[in-house]
């Protein structure tokens, strides 16, 4: 904390040491008869509340803010706050955010062309956070909703924080402090998560429900107006893109070429690449395969029939000449200064193919770290050792019910994947969407419901993340069955979201926001 923040905390918390040790000494001395022994209990009443004023007991429980009839603590509303303000802090470079964590707040600005500073963008944010929060609450416990459905996430919310406390020297209390402000308990953040948590968990709960809600007509309604089906048709094209050779500025003897010399040059490669396209484009037109000009022409990058689900994922610089061809028909498109792309259009679809549900259970087989730092791909006793934990876990599996709950029931408790509270499930995903040997079995055309099997997915060390790794192992899989192409659950997703937005609108409307004095008390 700066000196500035620690100095404006101290303003107005009441009187300063001298004055506290007067109170002391004159209630010291009106101790001698009972008047003055009245007297002096109730000054030394007045130092306790003095002292406990300084931890902040009364700051934090004055009122920061009203939210329709119910009140907001001080404390309650710095649990949005820090936590608006931890966000930008961890990912503020990611999302292009000038906030500075190590300046105070009120003294670096969010939009200074408006005088807008950090503390008031993070007020403002949290009080927006907290009604929405409070009105999703209210809702779920009217809907019946209890602390017992989130208590498992609760607990595991909490014991991650514990242990990031036990790994940065804090208790939790002093961990909590020092996260979410000087007015944080551990009661009260408990209470605020799983008021959080409830919260969620009614929001999502109510997508679901307006995101089954919709049939299959409406779904395709929707992909026939207002051009939506450019957002969800799979596009199809190849592209080979040419850029100039590299120029040297220098000639033969080492010595540096003048600035007309270079540039000259750049000029004449930039010509080569531009003709290189236009030759890539008379061999195509007279009937060269794609593959064989990305073989002829080495171009700096290539596609050969590249999809695309929507024209969002098409390259801006020849989405639109790529739009305007026919089936097949190529063009060459120039990149400003850059190279020239030749691309091909080969058509446009809506694809029908279905998605596929699947429930798994991940028995990771154990990495080590290199010296270098690097994942080093597991030995053979520990692919062993995994194999022989999911090969009991299958026959665990096959002793009782054989069921999609009852396996549901074991990815919930065994696996290695997941939080453990979905059952291993993935669902309307689409082919090519998981590694190698998962996606083939998955994807097998012969695959029926019910059916269970096990792959081993084996990574590359030398070419991996570090985050591929944790999917090394072996993979129960239970196939549940065909879903609706992808098209249309993102027609779902985007039906629901603005059904869901208009009925949060709604919902927060009834909470109307007013900002109290004890607000003051919050980043500053």
């Amino acid at each position: 904390m700066s000196a500035s923040r620690e100095k404006k905390q101290r303003q107005g918390a009441g009187p300063s040491d001298k004055a506290v040790q007067a109170q002391q000494e004159q209630a010291a001395r009106k101790r001698k008869t009972i008047t003055y022994t009245i007297i002096g209990v109730v000054a030394a009443a007045a130092v306790a509340a003095l002292l406990i004023w300084n931890s902040g007991f009364f700051q934090g429980r004055a009122t920061a803010a009203t939210l329709g009839g119910s009140k907001l603590t001080v404390a309650e509303l710095s649990y949005y706050y820090y936590g608006t303000r931890n966000y930008y802090g961890a990912y503020g470079p990611y999302i292009g955010s000038s906030f500075d964590s190590s300046v105070a707040d009120d003294e670096q600005f969010a939009d200074a062309a408006n005088n807008v500073t950090w503390r008031d963008q993070f007020l403002e944010e949290a009080l927006t956070s907290a009604q929405q929060e409070l009105a999703l609450y209210e809702a779920a416990v009217a809907a019946g909703y209890t602390s017992a459905d989130v208590k498992d996430s609760l607990d595991s919310t909490v014991s991650s924080v514990k242990s990031a406390a036990s790994s940065n020297g804090y208790s939790y209390a002093a961990y909590l402090r020092a996260a979410y402000g000087p007015y944080m308990s551990t009661g009260l953040f408990e209470e605020m998560t799983t008021r959080s948590l409830l919260a969620e968990l009614f929001q999502n709960d109510k997508t679901d429900e307006f995101s089954a809600g919709y049939t299959q007509d409406e779904l395709r309604d929707y992909y026939g107006s207002d051009e939506h089906a450019d957002t969800l048709d799979t596009f199809e094209y190849s592209y080979l893109y040419f850029t100039p050779a590299e120029v040297t500025t220098k000639d033969a003897n080492g010595n540096d070429l003048s600035e007309s010399m270079v540039k000259t040059k750049q000029e004449k490669a930039l010509e080569d690449a531009k003709n290189n396209a236009a030759q890539a484009l008379a061999e195509y037109n007279e009937g060269e395969e794609i593959s064989h000009l990305i073989e002829h022409f080495s171009p700096s990058s290539s596609g050969d029939h590249v999809t695309a689900v929507g024209t969002g994922t098409i390259s801006t610089i020849y989405r639109d000449q790529l739009l305007e061809l026919g089936a097949d028909e190529a063009a060459v498109v120039e990149n400003s200064t850059s190279g020239y792309y030749l691309v091909v259009f080969h058509g446009r679809y809506l694809s029908e193919q279905p998605t596929r549900d699947v429930r798994h259970i991940l028995i990771r087989a154990e990495t080590t770290t290199n010296e270098d730092g690097s994942i080093a791909a597991p030995t053979d006793e520990a692919w062993a050792a995994a194999k022989e934990q999911i090969d009991a876990i299958q026959a665990e599996w096959e002793s009782g019910a054989k069921t999609e709950d009852s396996f549901a029931a074991l990815a919930n408790e065994k696996s290695d994947d997941g939080d453990g509270t979905t059952g291993g499930l993935y669902e309307r995903r689409s082919d090519g969407s998981f590694v190698t040997e998962f996606n083939d079995w998955v994807f097998d055309a012969a695959r029926q419901p019910g059916e269970v099997g096990i792959v081993r997915h084996e990574g590359d060390a030398s070419t991996h993340s570090q985050y591929n790794p944790q999917y090394w192992g072996y993979h129960l899989i239970y196939f549940v069955g065909d879903n609706e192409p992808a098209w249309m659950g993102s027609v779902r997703s985007a039906l629901a979201g603005e059904a869901q937005h208009e009925w949060l609108h709604e919902l927060s409307e009834q909470y109307e926001i007013a900002q109290a004095d004890g607000a003051n008390y919050i980043g500053k």
